[in-house]
C-alpha cells in the first residue's frame, strides 16, 4: 500500500513582485498551502488505517501462536510426568499418553547393525572395475538397473564410497584408515536382525577386487525385560514397551533398575504457561485497542471495531467454556487457570496441585476430548480469524487496505487540482505585475512630461 505525501515539487523559479514589490511567490504558496489541507487530512487519516492494518497483522500473528498452543495440548494433554530411576543403562523420557507409575526395567541385550568391511587396502592399491549389489532386509539397491552402482579401474577406495551413497542404499560408507592400511566398511543404517549382503560382481584387469570381506556381522535386535515382560526391538529406541514413555537403550543391564514416573506439577504449569502466555499476549492487544487510553490518537486504534469486540467476547467466554463428562474437572478454573479483573488469566499453584493429584486423566482430558476440548475448540475458533484470505481479521485487513486505496486515488485528484490552482495563481500574479509595470511607466512618462512643461 502507498502513503500518500503531499507535493513537495517547486515550481520553476518566477521572479514575483519585480513591479509591485510584492512578495507573490508567498503569497501564492500561502493561497496554495490553504487549498492543501484536505490533503493533509486524507495522509493523517490513512496513517491511521496503516496502524491499524499492522495493528491486525500483529494481532493474527498472536492469535495463531494461541491456536497453535491449545492445539498442542489438545495433542499431547497438559498432564507432565517426570521419571526417575537409578539406571545406567537405559534413560527414559514421558511424553504424551504417560502415566505416574513403577517399573522394573532389565536391558538384556543391545540392537547392532550388520556391517562388512574389506581386507586392508595399502596406500598405492586401486580397485579393479566393478560393481556391487547392497541387499538389505531383502531389498536390492541400486533399485534401477539401468543405474549400477559402479566404477572403472583404477578407482579408489573413495570412489567406491562415493558411488553407494549416490545409489540409494540405506547404508553408511566410509574409509576406515588404521595408521598403516585404508578399509571400505559398509554399515546398515538401521539396527536389528535385518540381513546386510553385499555382491561383488569384479570386470576389470588393473588393480584390486574388493574381495571376500575381512569381517561381515549380522545385525541383533535389542532385547529387554519390563516387568519380567519380554520386549524384542529392532532399535535402541523403544516408544511401545511403556505407554507414553520412550526408553533409549545404552548398555545391557546387571539387574533390574527400578523406574519410577510421577506427576510433574512444575512441568504442566509449564505447559498451561504457553497456553496462557500466548491467551494474555492476545487479550491484551485487544483490550487496548478497544479501550484506548485517553491521549491515544483513536484514529489509529481499532476502538470502534466490531470484529474486534466479538474477538474479546469469545476469548472470555474461554474462561468459563465446560467440557462435558469430566467429573469434577470441567473449566480451566477447576485446573487453577482463573480469569484476572484485566481479563488476562493467570495460573493458581494450589488449585493446580490439587487437581493433578486427585484427577490427573481429567486434567488432560480438559484439553484432549475430541470436539468439545478446548485443544479443539480453541483451535478451531482461532482459524475463523486468522484463515488466510477468509478469516475474520484477513477481511478486515482488505478493507482498510482498500479504503486506504481509496485514498490514494483521491489523493492524486486533489494535487492534480491544487498544481492547476497555482498555475492560475501564477499567470494571474503576473498578468498584475504586467500591469503594474505598465502604470509605473506610464506613470515615470507623464512625471517627465510634467517637467518639461514647468521648464
Amino acid at each position: 500500500m502507498s502513503t500518500i505525501t503531499p507535493s513537495t515539487t517547486t515550481p520553476a523559479f518566477i521572479a514575483g513582485g519585480l513591479a509591485s514589490t510584492l512578495d507573490t511567490n508567498s503569497i501564492i504558496d500561502g493561497l496554495v498551502s490553504l487549498q492543501q489541507r484536505p490533503l493533509t487530512l486524507l495522509k493523517s487519516q490513512q496513517t491511521g488505517l496503516q496502524a491499524q492494518i499492522s495493528t491486525l497483522g500483529s494481532l493474527a500473528t498472536r492469535l495463531s501462536a494461541l491456536g497453535d498452543a491449545g492445539r498442542a495440548l489438545g495433542t499431547s494433554g497438559a498432564l507432565a510426568v517426570s521419571a526417575t530411576s537409578s539406571n545406567t543403562s537405559f534413560s527414559a523420557a514421558p511424553g504424551a499418553g504417560a502415566a505416574a507409575g513403577s517399573y522394573s526395567v532389565q536391558v538384556t541385550a543391545l540392537a547392532t547393525a550388520a556391517k562388512w568391511r574389506t581386507s586392508a587396502f595399502g596406500s598405492t592399491d586401486t580397485v579393479k572395475a566393478g560393481s556391487l549389489d547392497i541387499a538389505v532386509d531383502g531389498i536390492h539397491y541400486p533399485t534401477d538397473p539401468t543405474k549400477p552402482l559402479a566404477w572403472q579401474d583404477g578407482a579408489s577406495l573413495t570412489d567406491v564410497v562415493a558411488a553407494i551413497r549416490a545409489s540409494g542404499a540405506p547404508v553408511s560408507a566410509a574409509v576406515l584408515f588404521d595408521g598403516q592400511s585404508s578399509y571400505l566398511s559398509i554399515t546398515k543404517r538401521d539396527t536389528g536382525s535385518g540381513p546386510l549382503v553385499v555382491t561383488e560382481t569384479s570386470t576389470g584387469s588393473t588393480g584390486r577386487a574388493l574381495g571376500v570381506p575381512e569381517l561381515q556381522t549380522s545385525g541383533l535386535d535389542a532385547t529387554l525385560t519390563v516387568d519380567g515382560l519380554p520386549i524384542v526391538s529392532s532399535s535402541n529406541v523403544i516408544t511401545g514397551a511403556i505407554p507414553g514413555t520412550t526408553l533409549t537403550l545404552k548398555s545391557k543391564g546387571l539387574d533390574a533398575e527400578n523406574l519410577t514416573l510421577q506427576n510433574d506439577v512444575a512441568g504442566t504449569k509449564a505447559k498451561l504457561k504457553t497456553y496462557v502466555d500466548a491467551y494474555n499476549s492476545v487479550i491484551q492487544v485487544v483490550q487496548q485497542q478497544l479501550s484506548p487510553a485517553a491521549n491515544t490518537d483513536r484514529t489509529a486504534s481499532l476502538a470502534g471495531s466490531s470484529t474486534l469486540r466479538s474477538l474479546q467476547q469469545t476469548l472470555q467466554a474461554f474462561g468459563s467454556q465446560q467440557v462435558p463428562g469430566l467429573g469434577s474437572i470441567r473449566t480451566l478454573a477447576d485446573v487453577g487457570v482463573k480469569t484476572n479483573r484485566d481479563g488476562t488469566l493467570s495460573i493458581d499453584d494450589a488449585v493446580l496441585g490439587s487437581a493433578l493429584a486427585s484427577s490427573p486423566d481429567a486434567l488432560n482430558s480438559l484439553f484432549t476430548t475430541a470436539s468439545t476440548g478446548i485443544g479443539a475448540t480453541m483451535g478451531a475458533f482461532t482459524d475463523q480469524y486468522v484463515k488466510p484470505g477468509t478469516g475474520l481479521l484477513a477481511l478486515a485487513q482488505s478493507g482498510l487496505t482498500t479504503r486506504a486505496k481509496q485514498m490514494d486515488d483521491n489523493a492524486t485528484q486533489i494535487q492534480a487540482r491544487l498544481d492547476a490552482y497555482r498555475a492560475t495563481l501564477q499567470s494571474q500574479f503576473a498578468a498584475m505585475e504586467q500591469i503594474v509595470s505598465q502604470l509605473k511607466n506610464t506613470g515615470s512618462f507623464l512625471t517627465s512630461q510634467s517637467a518639461l512643461n514647468n521648464k
